[in-house]
């Protein structure tokens, strides 16, 4: 058996998967040594981004010769408004495709599935065999129309299940080193808020309400400044099923928000420490016309994080575009998008 995977985070889960499968199995009251091996190998790109396991057991077998594949695969698999677990197909090639499975324990899930998918391929006695029922879900016929399976999950759930799993494929904390630029200008512009008694003024002059305001804003300004001016909003032009146009747009709104909060998450870190190592108590007392508690401080990290960040939506435009795809999409949607461009 071959558990074969994309590079990127499909590869990690394919590495957890090989770890985890036994290595022998009951089929037809004996048991059979099940030998498995892990191999990379660049899954050819689709243009509409779903699972073709034909021409991807093709490209498998071309350098490898294995008895049945296992493709682990970043792709966002449906069959209607229902999400995919795993495939299978021909009895020699199953996939488990990693988004399905969320942003927690995702590992043990993949695993579960996989071990799913291996029994069903192998055809194993019913003793060892997991149940066909589990996770909310079931196996049913695939609409390729050729007699494959699909193991599909809750509607309504699992949709919110698939878009957490393909911002957690995407991996949005790369975003924050990626906007080095964004986040020195952030830096720079929050520096202000140590320096300046104006601001610790009006920190502690504030409201929790008006500061979680103004944060919120900052964000907002923030995550739009690097979708759009960087084409990262799918239209109709790019994606013509109106499901998953919104269900990409939607990973990736979620990618950036992420990625931006942990961006501000940082500045807020880094102010408060300078702020607690450079303003005296005494000072701060002094400026701001009462006795200084550390919720003032907290107040003004707050506020100059937030100022800070809307500075850095400015400097996120001068950002390399690729730089940013690269950490706002999981390795498949990547290729797929300069395959796209190329072709274009």
């Amino acid at each position: 058996m071959g558990v074969v995977s994309d590079s990127g985070f499909a590869s990690t889960v394919a590495s957890t998967i090989v770890d985890k499968l036994p290595d022998h199995a009951m089929i037809d009251g004996q048991g059979r040594e099940l030998r498995v091996s892990a191999a990379s190998v660049p899954l050819p790109p689709t243009a509409t981004g779903s699972a073709p396991l034909g021409q991807w057991l093709a490209s498998v077998q071309a350098t490898d010769s294995y008895d049945i594949v296992l493709c682990v695969s970043e792709v966002p698999r449906r069959l209607g408004s229902r999400p995919v677990i795993a495939e299978l197909r021909d009895g020699t090639t199953g996939a488990v495709y990693v988004p399905s499975f969320g942003t927690f324990a995702v590992r043990r899930r993949a695993t579960t599935a996989a071990l799913a998918v291996l029994h069903e391929l192998i055809e194993a006695d019913d003793s060892s065999r997991p149940p066909r029922r589990y996770f909310k879900s079931r196996w049913t016929a695939s609409d390729s129309g050729e007699g494959d399976e699909v193991l599909l999950t809750s509607s309504i759930l699992g949709r919110i299940r698939l878009i957490s799993g393909m911002i957690r494929c995407n991996r949005p904390w790369r975003l924050v080193p990626t906007l080095s630029g964004a986040l020195a200008a952030a830096s720079a512009a929050s520096a202000f808020g140590v320096f300046y008694a104006s601001i610790w003024q009006m920190a502690a002059s504030m409201s929790i309400g008006r500061l979680a305001m103004i944060g919120v804003t900052a964000v907002i300004a923030m995550t739009v400044w690097v979708i759009f001016p960087n084409g990262l909003w799918e239209r109709r032009s790019f994606r013509s099923s109106t499901v998953d146009r919104w269900m990409y747009n939607a990973a990736t709104l979620g990618t950036v928000l992420t990625g931006t909060l942990c961006m501000y998450a940082l500045l807020f870190a880094v102010v408060l420490f300078s702020a607690a190592v450079v303003i005296s108590p005494a000072f701060l007392t002094e400026q701001i016309g009462r006795t200084a508690t550390p919720a003032d401080y907290l107040s003004l990290a707050w506020l100059a994080a937030s100022l800070g960040t809307v500075a850095g939506a400015v400097g996120s435009s001068v950002a390399d575009r690729e730089d940013i795809l690269g950490a706002t999409y999981g390795h498949r949607e990547l290729i797929r998008r300069q395959s796209a461009t190329s072709s274009s």
